[in-house]
């Protein structure tokens, strides 16, 4: 009976473990659409709101690569997937019981925790493949990973539109809670118990990897851009507009949407057309045009269609630079590498909020917007000279 439990696991180990990413990103993003709105109504500023915000990236920041590295050194993926969930669930319930900032901003900074444990996701999703089908795999769960998203934003902004704000952190418990069991019937990727076992000092040098460290540099700015706007204000943005709860969560998933497309399409059907380069340099350009132009936007429907394309260039470059930022690593220290990539472009997630915050608040919204679209042409630009053309 238990090996033929344990046979059957085995056979669905890819459609299991993308069920737990839908439902690990669906209980993470069920309220940060409505996060800003919600917190400037508890009376904060656009500052503060930005620093509970990039909360979430700062706690990512900190534990991805420590995460990666003992990943690598214990040879286990599965018990930080598990982990995972857990800190998802205990962050939604926190939100769900407390409204003063300060410990919102500690339940949201918890929220970054069960996100750093991404790192193991993905990394163990891409030992199920060969090195070669890296970009379809990638293209695979990122696109399970962007629809987890969209329908989170979905119900949560229009639970917390039927229900008050409260519902959709109770949402989140209850989707982290489903994540939580079946993360514990995850197969973990049986390691080659003949390859050397990483050190920290090795793993801690992963970074000199050319493709890898430059891979983590775009993946940064582009994460800075993408929650300094759609992550961060263009939800408050939207409700400066006029837009309703339900509404700011119908705009994130319009730009979750294109962006789940993308990742599919960017990393099989594009892929075979088009250098992985240039799909990345047209995404941050793409991304960079249509977010310079949001202080000219002043009706709702408009920043739908702005949102969408952006929305584009976001799934081709964050798909398309974490299928290649560990392709020149040893497989023994996949992990480490991915947790130095994720570390790094946390930064991103933690400064753009800060700063467009602070932007936002010495002068207006549309100033950072332009600033942070100017960041993503400049990206582009970089992506450019240090991508190989291979």
């Amino acid at each position: 009976m238990h090996q033929n439990l344990t046979d059957r696991l085995e056979q669905r180990r890819e459609p299991l473990l993308l069920a737990v990413t839908f439902f690990f990103w669906f209980a993470l993003y069920t309220y940060p659409a409505i996060l800003t709105p919600y917190l400037t109504e508890l009376g904060a500023s656009l500052t503060s709101a930005g620093i509970v915000v990039g909360s979430y990236g700062l706690t990512q920041t900190l534990l991805r690569l420590p995460a990666g590295i003992l990943s690598d050194r214990w040879r286990n993926k599965k018990i930080f997937v598990v982990a995972g969930l857990f800190f998802s669930l205990a962050s939604a319930l926190g939100l769900y019981f407390f409204n003063e900032i300060w410990l919102i901003l500690l339940f949201r900074a918890m929220a970054g925790i069960s996100a750093a444990t991404w790192v193991h996701s993905s990394t163990l999703y891409l030992s199920y493949y060969p090195p070669e089908a890296a970009s379809r795999a990638m293209g695979r769960l990122s696109f399970v990973n962007n629809i987890g998203l969209m329908s989170a934003m979905l119900a949560g902004s229009f639970l917390a539109q039927a229900a008050g704000w409260p519902v959709a952190f109770l949402l989140a418990a209850a989707v982290a809670a489903i994540g939580f069991l079946l993360s514990l019937l995850v197969r973990d990727h049986q390691p080659d118990r003949d390859a050397p076992v990483p050190t920290f000092r090795s793993a801690l040098t992963i970074g000199r990897d050319h493709t890898l460290f430059w891979t983590s540099i775009l993946a940064l700015l582009s994460q800075l851009v993408n929650f300094a706007t759609t992550q961060g204000f263009v939800p408050e943005f939207a409700s400066q507009l006029g837009a309703s709860r339900g509404t700011i969560g119908l705009l994130s998933a319009f730009a979750l949407l294109p962006r789940a497309i993308a990742a599919l399409l960017g990393g099989s059907v594009l892929a075979r057309w088009f250098r992985l380069r240039t799909l990345i340099i047209t995404g941050f350009v793409l991304t960079g045009v249509f977010t310079c132009l949001l202080p000219l936007v002043h009706h709702l429907p408009l920043l739908f269609i702005f949102q969408f394309a952006a929305g584009i260039g976001s799934g081709f470059q964050m798909t398309l630079l974490m299928s290649i930022c560990t392709r020149t690593i040893p497989v023994s220290q996949k992990a480490s590498a991915m947790g130095f990539y994720q570390a790094v472009y946390g930064i991103g997630m933690v400064t753009g909020p800060v700063l467009i915050g602070g932007l936002a608040d010495a002068f207006s919204l549309g100033t950072g917007f332009v600033i942070a679209g100017l960041v993503a042409l400049a990206t582009s630009a970089v992506a450019v000279l240090v991508l190989r053309r291979d």
